[in-house]
């Protein structure tokens, strides 16, 4: 089981990338990131990551359902969502 699950939401986020790297260098112990991808797909892509999971929606679902679809998936014991331009 995983300990914390970072789920990140985002639609036309141009500093995606960006903040998915900071998390991967700051992150401690058993931790995953799960991007949601509202309705696009971010050019250029993202990197791929074992600690990393890309989720795709074809149609935008919105922040909340995303985040929610994000917390369905993890299978850890806490969650924290996180906005796509943070580091």
């Amino acid at each position: 089981m995983t300990d914390l699950s970072i789920i990140i939401p985002a639609r036309n986020e141009e500093f995606l990338q960006t903040t998915i790297e900071n998390c991967l260098d700051n992150i401690r112990g058993n931790t995953e990131i799960i991007a949601i991808l509202d309705g696009y797909w971010p050019n250029p892509g993202i990197k791929q990551h074992a600690r990393v999971n890309i989720v795709h929606f074809e149609e935008p679902i919105g922040q909340r359902a995303a985040v929610n679809r994000g917390a369905l998936m993890s299978t850890a014991k806490f969650i924290m969502k996180l906005d796509a331009h943070c580091a």
